[in-house]
């Protein structure tokens, strides 16, 4: 059992899940699912069902991916070369986000909700002093997946670098062997489907990383899977066979509570809602058929590979910024719902594009954000 060559499709699926992150983030202002800094709910329920469909499994798979990363990474790195490449790559944007791009999406988002009326620059000393959200305006944005996911990676390293080892290796492989045979690779299932039935209702999503417990066991798990992934090729083979019925599976889960809901019938939806069994299996099933159907059709450097990867990163830490001004200006616009939503959308990936090429090139912002350095492939 060993590392292969890089496998792609890894890469895509971190790459779509970033894409997609403007459309959901810009979703949100106008649906009544999830918070953001510009909540302005007007659309209906399919809108809704959709949004918190994605909400279950999105950022999740992210996880999954970086523990995927970690094992490749680890191959060509010693431990405290990991550590100092992920502290470089994370601590840095986490900081430069929480202190140049959250107090202005929350200043925006302010001014919008009538909270605050004056500048700027009035506004940055009330950010960090008025309270934590939301009593008060201090908060981190879509920045806690970068302290989350550095937090992560040190737990997790002892347990890495010992998995690499070749007598883990060989005790892995053994172990695992379960997982590349058909519907048995759903095991995996098993300590989520637990974590979300003890943990969940008593720790809802939280975001403080000190007080999340639901979400800390959920996220460890995930990349402690996408690390044995990497690991064992095999099992991921088996993911890929199985994808048209983990595809299905995620479905039906997925229609149950949503078909309830729609009918009205409240106390049958208990045993299907976040925070059960059921919550665990469908995560499951949707990071698996993301993956097998990633596994079979995206495992290829296909065109804009190069581009893209390597303005990944930078988009996630600034396409919040884009996406929450485009809805601070054109939310309350008198057009139609779907409308204002294609406008911010647009605006938002062009504007974050444009960032991502001018700041990347300036060495000193392209440490801030994380970013590599630009080459004529991916320029």
């Amino acid at each position: 059992m060993g590392v292969s060559e890089r496998a792609y499709y890894f890469d895509w699926v971190r790459i779509l899940v970033i894409l997609v992150l403007v459309p959901f983030h810009g979703a949100i202002t106008f649906t009544a699912v999830g918070d953001c800094f510009i909540k302005h709910p007007q659309s209906g329920p399919v809108f809704d069902t959709a949004l918190g469909i994605m909400a279950g499994w999105v950022m999740p798979l992210l996880f999954v991916v970086a523990g995927a990363a970690s094992c490749y990474a680890l191959q060509h790195r010693t431990w405290w070369q990991y550590e100092r490449e992920r502290r470089l790559k994370l601590l840095i944007p986490f900081f430069a986000g929480f202190l140049l791009i959250v107090p202005p999406m929350t200043y925006l988002g302010a001014r919008f909700n009538g909270t605050f009326g004056g500048n700027l620059l009035e506004f940055y000393p009330r950010f960090f002093t008025s309270g934590v959200a939301p009593k008060g305006y201090l908060n981190w944005g879509h920045f806690w997946f970068l302290i989350y996911l550095y937090t992560f990676s040190v737990i997790l390293l002892p347990v890495f670098v010992r998995m690499l080892r070749p007598a883990a290796r060989a005790s892995i492989a053994g172990a695992s062997a379960i997982l590349e045979r058909g519907p048995w690779v759903y095991l995996l299932a098993v300590p989520l489907m637990l974590s979300e039935t003890l943990l969940r209702p008593l720790f809802p999503s939280y975001y403080n990383l000190v007080w999340d417990w639901a979400n800390v066991a959920m996220f460890l798990a995930l990349m402690l899977y996408g690390f044995l992934f990497a690991l064992n090729a095999r099992i991921m083979d088996n993911v890929k066979r199985m994808r048209a019925g983990s595809l299905l599976l995620a479905l039906a889960l997925t229609a149950v509570p949503v078909g309830l809901r729609a009918a009205g019938i409240t106390e049958a939806l208990r045993p299907a809602l976040p925070g059960t069994a059921w919550g665990g299996l469908l995560l499951v099933a949707w990071i698996l058929a993301a993956l097998g159907y990633a596994r079979a059709y995206l495992n290829r450097r296909m065109r804009f590979y190069d581009y893209l990867q390597a303005n990944a990163y930078p988009f996630f830490v600034l396409h919040y910024l884009p996406v929450t001004a485009a809805a601070y200006c054109i939310a309350r616009w008198d057009l139609d719902v779907w409308l204002k939503y294609l406008l911010i959308v647009v605006l938002a990936y062009a504007a974050t594009f444009a960032l991502c090429e001018i700041l990347r090139r300036i060495p000193g912002v392209r440490l801030l954000l994380g970013a590599r350095r630009p080459s004529p492939s991916a320029a």
